[in-house]
């Protein structure tokens, strides 16, 4: 079966969490933007809507990417339209060179 290569069409932004002091010399912790991913968009698994309910997460989007073995849950976070998002977890599909990261929302 052919591989459809155009199904990527919507842009957000790669952010790396660095940890860093504020003005008051508090621990805070910043987003600093890495590079531009190319996504489509895929439903949420009722079975995931479940196990985030468990892990008290609450997992509000998930995409597909380009297979990217440097991306990981805790150092990194994805920016869409404006709105920042936490990756809680990641599925690699070796075979199609993929991965889908469950996102949830910056609280």
């Amino acid at each position: 079966m052919a591989r459809l290569t155009n199904q990527l069409k919507h842009m957000a932004v790669l952010r790396r969490i660095v940890p860093d002091v504020d003005e008051h010399d508090r621990p805070v912790l910043k987003r600093v933007d890495v590079r531009t991913l190319y996504y489509t968009g895929l439903g949420v698994y009722a079975n995931e809507k479940y196990l985030s309910q468990q892990a008290k997460t609450d997992v509000s989007k998930r995409i597909g990417i380009r297979q990217d073995d440097r991306i990981t849950e805790k150092d990194f976070g994805v920016q869409i339209a404006g709105v920042d998002y936490n990756i809680e977890r990641i599925y690699v599909n070796e075979a199609r060179r993929e991965m889908e990261l469950s996102l949830s929302l910056v609280q």
